[in-house]
């Protein structure tokens, strides 16, 4: 992963941005007052000076640590390799959803080998036969080293679906995105979608490579679900050849 890359995933940009805004604003804010009050320049200056200094301490933080369901922790500690367990969702159960209420899982994990559509077609067999029965939605997106779902469905069946899939030894490293409560399905047509990201036009590819970067000469599937919804937007207004599972 290429440095910029990398501090883009621990939103060290976003971090630097919002800083200098809220710094600029407690400024304007503080110079006003300190104004109306009379105070001294040497105070004005030695709050422009310590604004100053804190901007790289927060740039450090936002680099070494990460917020996880678990509490603030060094980047290095939250594991991203562990494979996801049914108990990694169930904790949520209690605060953020309800009986009988449609939930939305998304998660990333890379393949073991090198994936194609012939993969892609067992996956989507797959759940041809389990997905329906379970009340189970959704689209899968997959290059020749990742995969990325959406599932759409009730707690339990979703949460029975992630554990098999958190099984499967087609994949590893599985990486938990979000799991919400939702109003309703995005993608209720599909028992579940399939999108290979294997022939994309030159176009295409250095469009999504720009905006969400690349990863070993292929599009860097997000990992933030808000990045997800914008890529799935993409993909689907374009009508990309897509092996579909209804």
């Amino acid at each position: 992963m290429s440095i910029f890359n990398e501090l883009k995933r621990r939103k060290v940009f976003r971090v630097a941005f919002a800083y200098v805004f809220i710094a600029w604003l407690v400024a304007q804010v503080l110079q006003l007052t300190f104004e109306s009050f009379g105070t001294p320049d040497w105070a004005i200056k030695t709050v422009l000076v310590l604004l100053a200094v804190g901007f790289p301490l927060a740039l450090f933080l936002a680099w070494a640590y990460e917020i996880t369901s678990d509490g603030v922790k060094r980047d290095h500690e939250a594991n991203r390799s562990q494979p996801i367990t049914p108990n990694t969702i169930r904790k949520f159960k209690g605060h953020t959803t309800s009986a009988g209420q449609l939930n939305s899982l998304i998660y990333k994990s890379r393949c073991k080998g090198v994936a194609n559509w012939d993969l892609v077609e067992s996956i989507l067999v797959s759940s041809t036969r389990n997905n329906p029965a379970n009340d189970i939605t959704g689209v899968l997106v997959v290059t020749e080293t990742n995969f990325l779902q959406v599932l759409e469905g009730p707690f339990e069946p979703l949460n029975a679906t992630f554990e098999r899939i958190a099984r499967d030894t087609r994949h590893e490293g599985t990486q938990l995105i979000s799991f919400t409560e939702i109003k309703e399905r995005r993608f209720a047509d599909w028992a579940m979608h399939g999108i290979g990201l294997f022939d994309l036009n030159r176009e295409l590819k250095s469009s999504l490579c720009l905006k969400f970067g690349e990863d070993n000469g292929n599009v860097r599937l997000p990992t933030t679900a808000h990045e997800v919804m914008d890529l799935l937007n993409i993909l689907l207004s374009e009508e990309q050849p897509a092996k579909t599972a209804e």
